[in-house]
């Protein structure tokens, strides 16, 4: 992991660009999957996130790699209610078909709503991390000393709100996850009736 080039492409984040290059390095940084669960409610209660450049960016890709696995239960949500949205085109959709696609929509809008947040909150700390970046003046430093450097005070202040709003989304995501799965699998089934009785 080269965390000099990935500073670069944080120092080289200008307000109005696209957040995708920052969040693409982040996505990138190793983490402790288990051990930032098992540390969520801890971390709440005491209010305390990482405190160096490397455990914040590890913290982020750990709540992205949240986001990816919800996003891929949410497509695969989309294919299953255009499917079902297909088969009743010519017909009226029973009471199964009905309600399988309502509670589809609902989860659906309802994932739409935290990505929203997500998607803002992300951007929120690229600006942070790039006013860090940019008045560290970091010229000549190390991949050793950036691997251990502390995040100035005024940061941490800066962006523990936002952080606050990642560790909500952590546990939405841990909620839609068993709720997709469960309801894919239902769709599924519904779907797999509805063509045998064709």
């Amino acid at each position: 992991m080269n965390y000099l080039d990935g500073v670069e492409i944080i120092r080289k984040y200008t307000a109005g660009s696209s957040v995708e290059p920052v969040l693409d390095f982040i996505q990138l940084v190793p983490h402790d999957e288990e051990g930032f669960s098992n540390a969520l409610d801890e971390i709440g209660s005491i209010n305390k996130y990482p405190d160096t450049l490397v455990g914040l960016l590890s913290y982020m890709s750990f709540i992205l790699g949240q986001k990816s696995k919800v996003n891929e239960l949410y497509e695969s949500a989309l294919d299953r209610y255009e499917v079902l949205t297909q088969m009743t085109t010519k017909r009226k959709p029973n009471d199964e078909e009905a309600k399988i696609k309502r509670t589809l929509t609902d989860f659906i809008l309802k994932i739409e709503k935290v990505f929203e947040i997500q998607d803002l909150t992300d951007e929120s700390l690229v600006k942070e991390l790039n006013r860090f970046v940019s008045e560290a003046n970091l010229y000549g430093i190390t991949e050793n000393e950036i691997k251990t450097m502390k995040i100035s005070s005024k940061t941490v202040a800066l962006v523990e709100s936002h952080l606050d709003k990642h560790r909500e989304n952590y546990y939405q995501y841990k909620k839609f996850r068993s709720i997709m799965i469960r309801l894919i699998r239902i769709a599924d089934y519904i779907i797999a009736e509805a063509k045998r009785m064709v």
